[in-house]
């Protein structure tokens, strides 16, 4: 039988922008999310939040720099779709079954997120979309 890295559902989706603020409070406005928290992570070089969307959550993301990765992706193609995070469970024997099909990884080993323990694969290996599986911190 073929390993396969079972998803539990699509957690979050990244959107990258200029001013999460200003974001935040579209998105407010508009679409009358919840208030949350902006977090600063120094060791990725953004301020970030997740919002609650109906069933699921976006997270926004605002460069701290421009040489950070998201300030490097939004000079590069703007603000927007940044990528799609899915929720799994064991996150280091997903990424054991990834390396075993084959799929490049961006992060070879687990690390800490704001949404849970995260690691990130190539979006050269699905079809463009940076993807980010993600372990949720038990409650």
């Amino acid at each position: 039988m073929t390993e396969v890295c079972t998803v539990n559902h699509i957690d979050h989706v990244g959107v990258a922008v200029n001013d999460i603020e200003a974001a935040l409070a579209f998105f407010k406005k508009v679409f009358d999310v919840p208030d949350a928290e902006i977090v600063l992570m120094e060791d990725q070089g953004v301020r970030a939040t997740l919002i609650e969307v109906g069933q699921t959550r976006l997270e926004l993301l605002e460069p701290t720099s421009p040489e950070s990765g998201v300030g490097r992706f939004i000079g590069r193609r703007g603000e927007g779709l940044h990528h799609l995070a899915f929720n799994v469970t064991d996150i280091s024997g997903k990424l054991q079954t990834l390396k075993t099909l084959g799929v490049d990884l961006i992060d070879q080993s687990p690390r800490e997120g704001l949404s849970g323990t995260i690691a990130f694969v190539h979006p050269r290996s699905v079809f463009g979309i940076l993807t980010e599986l993600v372990e949720s911190v038990p409650e």
